[in-house]
């Protein structure tokens, strides 16, 4: 389920849409069909006994814009099949895909949303993530949105959803889910929103096991908006009630930040903080863009997926700057994961990021990109450090074919010495873009 921070983000941006000239239907349809093979050192990353395989993969993927006076729609997705011409695992069919439509039914007054994420999550984080330990997840939403024109300075927006959480192996996660959210935002000025919002759902899961995790939950939260040319400010605060079957009352405050500052075109630096109470649907919810980028940073790669909530607290920062021919990013991270009940997995998380990009010639490019996090497993004394980092050589042929080699390096050092490992792998693949 979407925890309801992003709802006054969403009522700016119709308060500016509502004095814009209408859109005229467009749309953008791409793909790609591509072939990699990999030569791994350590398939099966395992700290003494490593096996070396070839693993041959066919991937088709694709990305969908579509704007419209009654559709609009952002998806992307990709389905690879993994052939392990040698190895100890089985070949393997994966999926990703993330995508939200909207249709108007009646164009500015009531809209039906779908949205749909389907992931590749550990079944156990503390095991290596390795394709037996390896499950699709899940999370699909639908319902209307009400919209509300009071004053061309006030916009009112009721949302009600029907929320349903899968995962392939861990049942425990599967669940139903009811949720409103009612809005009211002010336009103070062209560049500034301030925005009020009232939240509640009801969280069912599915088996027995899990039902002492059901809990409903009323959120009520100030969201204020600023935007120029060189500063870009969302924020979020507010306060949230729980009712868990099995804990009882816990109660927290709704706290988000989001700030960029873009000194020039070619630099801009942002800082994002939040404080809030979730569960692993909220890991699971990806924007299209970044469909795929479960590295070191994302947050996901050390998602648990289970039933409990857990109150997170979040820093994040990043640089960038680009020129004609070479960029850099850098961004570190700092996150904290509490369990409300049964803290056994709990965890502290300090890492970072950084990538650069050189192009070599026009259709040649050169990449590197490295990235570090530690994440402290305190209530089981385990730590655990991964260490991963890669050089890609990027040739475009013509506009459609892309060659690329790229050489990986991962590690994890850990206080439990078998889950420690170091693992190699060296891709070639060759893609056809439309």
């Amino acid at each position: 389920m979407r925890i309801p921070v992003r709802g006054p983000l969403a009522l700016a941006a119709a308060l500016c849409a509502a004095s814009a000239p209408a859109l005229h239907a467009q749309s953008a349809f791409n793909y790609s069909l591509g072939i990699e093979l990999e030569r791994n050192d350590n398939i099966n990353l395992s700290r003494d006994n490593p096996v070396g395989a070839t693993v041959l993969t066919p991937t088709l993927a694709f990305d969908l814009q579509q704007q419209g006076a009654v559709l609009t729609a952002s998806a992307a997705g990709s389905l690879s099949w993994r052939d392990y011409l040698d190895g100890p695992f089985s070949d393997e069919l994966r999926g990703l895909f993330a995508g939200t439509g909207v249709w108007a039914i009646s164009p500015g007054r009531l809209d039906w949303v779908a949205e749909d994420y389907l992931g590749r999550q550990p079944i156990n984080v503390l095991q290596v993530d390795v394709p037996t330990n390896q499950q699709q997840t899940n999370v699909f939403s639908t319902g209307p949105t009400l919209h509300l024109h009071l004053r061309e300075d006030l916009q009112g927006r009721l949302d009600l959803r029907y929320t349903n959480t899968y995962a392939e192996k861990t049942g425990e996660f599967d669940s139903s889910r009811l949720s409103a959210l009612a809005q009211l935002a002010w336009l103070l000025s062209p560049g500034d929103t301030l925005a009020a919002s009232l939240g509640s759902s009801r969280v069912r899961y599915d088996r027995q096991v899990s039902q002492p995790f059901d809990y409903d939950r009323n959120d009520a939260y100030l969201g204020y908006t600023h935007a120029t040319d060189a500063i870009k400010l969302e924020s979020v605060a507010g306060y949230s009630w729980l009712d868990l079957r099995a804990a009882g009352q816990h109660n927290g405050s709704l706290l988000k930040l989001a700030l960029r500052w873009m000194p020039s075109p070619a630099t801009d630096l942002g800082v994002s903080a939040v404080r809030q109470i979730a569960d692993a649907s909220q890991d699971l919810i990806v924007d299209p863009t970044a469909l795929g980028d479960l590295g070191i940073g994302s947050g996901r790669n050390g998602a648990v997926i289970s039933p409990q909530l857990y109150v997170e607290k979040r820093i994040d920062l990043d640089f960038n700057h680009r020129e004609a021919r070479w960029s850099i990013a850098l961004a570190p991270f700092w996150r904290q994961l509490d369990y409300i009940d049964g803290a056994l997995l709990s965890q502290h998380s300090l890492g970072w990021t950084a990538s650069v990009d050189w192009r070599l010639r026009p259709n040649l490019t050169l990449s590197a990109s490295t990235g570090r996090e530690r994440r402290d497993y305190r209530d089981m004394d385990r730590v655990d450090t991964d260490l991963t980092s890669s050089v890609v050589l990027q040739w475009r042929r013509t506009s459609h074919w892309l060659w690329q080699l790229r050489a990986t390096h991962a590690r994890r050092d850990s206080t439990l010495r078998a889950a420690g490992y170091r693992d190699n792998a060296i891709i070639l693949s060759l893609a056809y873009t439309r």
